[in-house]
């Protein structure tokens, strides 16, 4: 089956596409496991972050403006890699886009 990267605007609002994603925490990393594909995916520390305001009520932007801050660096210095995180998470059907 093919990708087809969704199309992120300002107002696009992300989050877990599955019920059936089980979530366990270890030293700040995240392990997600798919009760239906039974795949399991680690998520480093800064994905971690990335994946915790994913919750559906927060846009790419505003993930990328409140990880800036609560690191103290430049949104523009994490803006790309957000959005590959962003990306990759999408494309593993991890997350969804929602509408406001």
């Amino acid at each position: 089956m093919t990708y087809h990267r969704p199309v992120l605007n300002g107002d696009s609002l992300v989050g877990p596409l599955s019920d059936h994603l089980l979530e366990t925490e270890v030293s700040g990393d995240i392990s997600l496991y798919d009760a239906m594909t039974e795949q399991v995916t680690v998520l480093n520390e800064t994905a971690s972050d990335i994946w915790r305001l994913a919750d559906g009520e927060h846009t790419v932007e505003q993930i990328v403006q409140l990880l800036a801050g609560a690191y103290r660096i430049a949104a523009e210095d994490i803006r790309e890699d957000v959005g590959i995180t962003v990306d990759q998470l999408l494309e593993a059907r991890l997350l969804e886009i929602r509408s406001p």
